[in-house]
């Protein structure tokens, strides 16, 4: 109850002191229009707010194990969070079935899903961690794909010369000086789009989605995580498209908690704008409906990989008996 009453009078000190200006207004002490005579006013508001949140946040932090905190973390970072408070619009695909809810909900608190199998096909003992790295079924690239294609798809709006996987030029004997750049065929970055950062000048893209609560990654916080990820995809193809393409590179790296790397949120933030210009819509509501999409799509992805069947069932019906059933269906009405 403390707690109620103390925020039930910093909110009404706060609602008294951004409708002063409308207020006086009203009472014909002023021709004021606005919420508030001083932006400034509501900026301390605001940075008091966010200082609050904070302490509140590492008070929390201290009183939980590493693995909670570590959870708490990932669902705090910007746009994991959108497929919970946004309108479930199903023209925008921001709707899931019950099932999917109530696994989004469970993994959302680190808690187990039900009816799992015991063991994944490739031998190994299966659970969540396990589906989100398991190569078989192809799930992982199909994760990657979407991502892929949905950014690809919105450069096309506001770029030109928009290419998926797009050729690098061949190498003439050009020389790295870093061991690890991409030399051979297998250099293909994921997207092109020219003019993205500078007018004329080509932007190339490399997209990797990643789960930072592999056995491999726990030694290290997901933020470094992320960073270390951005780090490897530049040492791959930097070098070369700076010295050979004359063009420019990003690693956009996210994760299947929803969160992204530094320079992806950087992609983010001018994406929106030029969108936001483009399509003459605000930026709020522009970097909004970008959040909610790509957290929907990474979602469905990761359920994906943790419902989909990485095995051909045995309820399967052969192709070659549809074929007949069609096939005496079109006899019987002709006959």
């Amino acid at each position: 109850m403390p707690q109620l009453e103390y925020l039930a009078k910093r909110e009404h000190a706060a609602s008294l002191l951004v409708t002063r200006g409308l207020v006086n207004s009203m009472k014909g002490k002023s021709l004021a229009t606005t919420f508030s005579e001083s932006t400034d006013e509501l900026q301390d508001i605001l940075k008091q707010r966010v200082s609050e949140y904070k302490e509140q946040q590492e008070n929390i932090f201290k009183k939980v194990d590493k693995k909670t905190a570590r959870v708490l973390d990932q669902i705090s970072e910007p746009g994991s969070s959108n497929w919970l408070s946004c309108l479930p619009l199903r023209k925008h695909g921001f709707v899931l079935n019950k099932s999917e809810f109530r696994d989004s909900i469970r993994l959302r608190y680190n808690l187990d899903l039900d009816r799992l199998p015991s063991q994944c096909p490739c031998g190994k003992t299966f659970d969540v961690n396990h589906s989100l790295n398991c190569h078989l079924g192809g799930y992982i690239i199909i994760r990657h794909n979407e991502i892929r294609d949905f950014l690809a798809g919105l450069l096309k709006t506001v770029c030109s010369d928009v290419e998926v996987e797009p050729q690098l030029q061949e190498l003439e004997g050009e020389q790295f000086t870093r061991s690890s750049t991409l030399t051979g065929d297998q250099a293909r970055p994921d997207i092109k789009a020219r003019g993205f950062y500078r007018a004329g000048q080509v932007a190339f893209f490399d997209v990797k989605v990643i789960n930072p609560n592999s056995n491999s990654y726990l030694q290290h916080s997901t933020k470094k995580v992320m960073e270390n990820a951005e780090k490897q995809k530049s040492r791959c193809y930097n070098e070369r498209i700076l010295n050979v393409e004359h063009g420019s590179f990003a690693p956009l790296i996210y994760s299947v908690t929803g969160g992204m790397g530094p320079q992806a949120k950087t992609f983010e933030k001018l994406l929106c704008n030029k969108l936001a210009y483009k399509q003459k819509q605000n930026y709020n509501d522009i970097i909004n409906y970008y959040r909610c999409k790509l957290s929907f799509l990474i979602r469905k992805m990761i359920l994906l990989c943790i419902r989909g069947s990485r095995k051909t069932s045995n309820r399967t019906v052969e192709l070659s008996n549809m074929d007949d059933l069609e096939f005496n269906s079109f006899e019987s009405k002709v006959n």
